[in-house]
């Protein structure tokens, strides 16, 4: 584990030195202040009910880019570049195990994008003012949504590293990433809306009930409500692919 906090700190204070990390920022944060602006005008013009507000910051655009494409961004340096450089092959000899060095690079790339999300909710309490909303927001659903965004970003930024791991072309880890991404948030429906009747059988509709991200995150975790079988999804999804990464880790160590 002394290993993992190592490379967990060295990519940390790589992402918080590096300039397309902080552009990401500035880009989402302008592109999304404008969306709330206009969300609480629409708000405001529809008299909304103020406790669903919360839920609807999470169908903006920003928010779409932020899940489909920062992650591979984030993730593309994280095995490619060092292969590329061969800076990869001192790491391999450094005393730490292999799961060590995916750990603490996963780690160190959601703690990043964890700080990136953690401004939007001071902008849903800057909301709560009178200039804007003038009311208090239900606390439940957000906090349930972040729980939700947290688990989702979790498992894509595991499939980036896993990506960034078999490749030496930072470029292409970040398209496969990208692609996942949106794989994973579109092909659930459009597979069950091509079944037809297969779509209703049971195991099959329950797998892609599961599979179904974006529809179980907007039915349960933007509402408040935590489902526990997603929560088990994601966490096995996150196991499944750093034990993958950890596997083509130690394969460049053999070869």
């Amino acid at each position: 584990m002394t290993g993992a906090l190592v490379v967990f700190r060295k990519e940390l204070w790589s992402y918080c030195t590096g300039p397309v990390s902080w552009m990401i920022a500035v880009v989402f944060y302008l592109w999304r202040g404008y969306e709330l602006t206009s969300l609480c005008r629409y708000a405001d013009a529809m008299r909304a009910d103020p406790d669903v507000f919360s839920s609807w910051t999470y169908t903006l655009s920003s928010t779409s880019a932020m899940v489909i494409f920062v992650p591979g961004l984030l993730t593309m340096r994280a095995f490619a570049e060092e292969r590329r450089t061969g800076s990869i092959e001192t790491l391999m000899t450094a005393p730490v195990t292999d799961f060590g060095v995916v750990l603490g690079k996963w780690g160190a790339a959601l703690a990043f994008y964890s700080l990136l999300w953690l401004p939007s909710a001071l902008l849903l309490a800057v909301l709560q003012a009178a200039p804007f909303l003038g009311t208090e927001l239900s606390f439940g659903p957000v906090f349930a949504a972040y729980l939700g965004m947290f688990l989702l970003s979790a498992l894509l930024l595991a499939v980036g590293c896993l990506c960034s791991s078999l490749t030496d072309n930072v470029l292409l880890a970040a398209i496969l990433a990208i692609l996942f991404d949106i794989g994973l948030l579109s092909l659930p429906n459009l597979v069950r809306n091509n079944l037809g009747d297969l779509a209703q059988s049971y195991y099959v509709r329950e797998l892609l009930d599961k599979l179904d991200v974006g529809r179980n995150f907007n039915d349960w975790f933007a509402r408040g409500l935590i489902d526990t079988s997603q929560v088990a999804f994601f966490v096995g999804g996150v196991l499944f692919c750093l034990y993958l990464c950890t596997s083509a880790v130690a394969a460049r160590r053999l070869a």
